[in-house]
């Protein structure tokens, strides 16, 4: 087996603990160092998790020759500078979602990477859960014969969430709804047919007056495929749902967290310990030591930031846009 690289995380937030508690079954990275503008909180970071260096400045860190990968934890309006200087200064990148809060800021990053020959991977867990990778599977297989309609829906509460206080600010968000949880629902429909969207158009109401922004949301898209999709999505509602209906000519199928209902047929595929964490985290450290690109890659993912922009600008305008023109 290979030395493990030396592995650091930018940002000690919440979502850095998702990454170091998947990186227990990750031998191929080893955590040397921890990253935040917090000294503090670095320190008690780097100090919990046995990291011997401690930074404040991720320029810093993207400088340090010892560290050959990193997990940039920050807010989402944060991504595209460290992910450029990590890159810059050689290292391999595993940038939380979304990638950015711009298709410009995306582009900066992939384009960084490229240049380097380093990898540029988007945590987009989603794609590495059980039930996703069968449907997926099953679908390329043509268990549904070809598809043509998606109906995805993600209904939830979320009042606040004061570990993000950033999370209410649309400049550093991109909107809580549209970037923090759209990411990953546009994102999962486009990987499970894969195929980029041609069209987008999405409406959108302003609910709880907490995230100053669109929160209640429904966008649908005709893909290059030809298929359509529709992600409806709030925040406010007390009735959950988070499903997925994939229609083909054949037969159709629901994606559940633990399942997959196929026609009459139901093919059971458990969530992982982590949610999937620990697969994207071990693809990571595959794709940076073997020099594959990995499942999610910067490049793939982008489709999905267009998606999204192109959302974004369907509802300043109330028009269909374009977004192959993206």
């Amino acid at each position: 087996m290979p030395e493990p690289l030396n592995y650091a995380i930018i940002g000690c937030g919440g979502i850095a603990r998702a990454h170091i508690a998947a990186l227990e079954s990750v031998p191929e990275l080893r955590f040397v160092a921890a990253c935040d503008i917090d000294e503090a909180r670095a320190q008690s970071f780097a100090d919990e998790f046995g990291a011997q260096g401690v930074f404040t400045d991720y320029e810093a860190l993207a400088a340090d020759p010892d560290i050959q990968a990193v997990s940039i934890c920050l807010p989402h309006h944060l991504h595209r500078d460290p992910t450029v200087a990590c890159a810059q200064g050689g290292k391999h990148v595993l940038c939380e979602k979304p990638m950015e809060t711009t298709l410009a800021d995306a582009d900066a990053m992939i384009a960084a990477a490229e240049a380097a020959g380093t990898v540029l991977m988007i945590g987009q867990v989603l794609r590495f859960r059980a039930a996703n990778q069968k449907a997926r599977q099953l679908i390329a297989e043509g268990a549904i014969g070809a598809p043509m309609n998606v109906l995805r829906r993600r209904f939830s509460v979320c009042k606040e969430y004061p570990r993000a206080p950033w999370s209410a600010d649309p400049v550093m968000s991109g909107g809580w709804t549209l970037y923090g949880f759209g990411s990953h629902e546009v994102d999962a429909i486009l990987w499970l047919l894969d195929s980029p969207a041609s069209t987008v158009y999405a409406a959108a109401n302003k609910n709880n007056p907490h995230w100053q922004d669109y929160d209640e949301i429904t966008l649908v898209m005709r893909l290059a495929n030809d298929a359509i999709a529709t992600q409806q999505h709030t925040i406010n509602c007390p009735f959950g749902a988070w499903d997925c209906i994939v229609i083909g000519t054949e037969n159709a199928m629901r994606i559940e967290t633990n399942a997959i209902v196929l026609g009459e047929e139901t093919i059971d595929a458990p969530l992982q310990d982590g949610g999937g964490m620990h697969d994207q985290l071990a693809e990571f450290a595959r794709a940076a030591i073997e020099g594959f690109e990995p499942e999610s890659s910067g490049r793939n993912v982008r489709r999905t930031m267009v998606a999204l922009e192109a959302a974004k600008m369907s509802i300043a305008s109330g028009e269909v846009v374009d977004a192959s023109a993206l």
